[in-house]
């Protein structure tokens, strides 16, 4: 059985324990942090660097027809409502992505329900997960990234934003911006352990920490890096 996706019009975004067949149990469930997921899904703070860039060019550039650093400023400052409609729109998209999705950890598959228009539920069978990666941030959150076979596999937008970034050939699926993320990946993993009945793989450092960041690889198989 390989991963499934399936959209839905009136799916909940959160799995209920009515919904499971006999025998089923939930391990762990939750929501993404809507600000973190701005932060890296939407790249809310390089539209911030990209506006603030925009509106030093246009105090430059005023400044050096008028000679006037007064007027620079003051032209700069008509941006401020378009920034402010940008970030506002940026920010709402993320609080509306985050609420209508759910990360929900069985001890026989793993579900990922998300969408706001479309409604879409991914099912991954743990059986099906060859390994997985953790990144964490300095808040504790982190994202969580599942390496499953290729037959199946949906695409990189229909998974978007919880595809792993760049992989547009073979998507790979993404717990984005999960709190608390190092609890949850330990709970993958032993759940992962349990559905295959191997050896927990070793958990390493995949690379120094940038801007208070580890990455940590972990899985029911080998330790990926993302």
């Amino acid at each position: 059985m390989s991963a499934q996706m399936d959209e839905f019009d009136d799916i909940k975004p959160v799995v209920g324990r009515e919904e499971l067949p006999k025998g089923e149990t939930i391990l762990w469930q939750e929501r993404p942090d809507w600000w973190r997921l701005a932060l890296t899904a939407f790249r809310l703070k390089w539209i911030g660097v990209w506006f603030l860039g925009f509106a030093v060019w246009k105090v430059g550039s005023t400044h050096h027809d008028t000679g006037s650093w007064a007027l620079g400023f003051a032209d700069a400052a008509t941006l401020l409502p378009a920034i402010g409609f940008g970030v506002g729109v940026i920010m709402l998209l993320a609080f509306l992505m985050a609420r209508s999705t759910s990360f929900t950890l069985t001890n026989r598959r793993l579900v990922m329900r998300y969408g706001v228009a479309l409604p879409a539920q991914l099912n991954i069978p743990l059986s099906d997960i060859d390994s997985a990666g953790l990144k964490v941030n300095g808040d504790g959150s982190g994202d969580i990234v599942l390496s499953i076979p290729k037959k199946g596999r949906p695409s990189y937008f229909q998974l978007w934003p919880y595809a792993r970034p760049w992989k547009f050939g073979s998507a790979e699926p993404l717990l984005r911006a999960v709190p608390g993320a190092g609890e949850a990946a330990r709970l993958v993993a032993d759940a992962l352990v349990a559905s295959q009945g191997g050896a927990r793989g070793a958990v390493r450092n995949a690379r120094p920490a940038d801007e208070k960041r580890a990455e940590t690889g972990f899985a029911g198989a080998q330790p990926a890096a993302m």
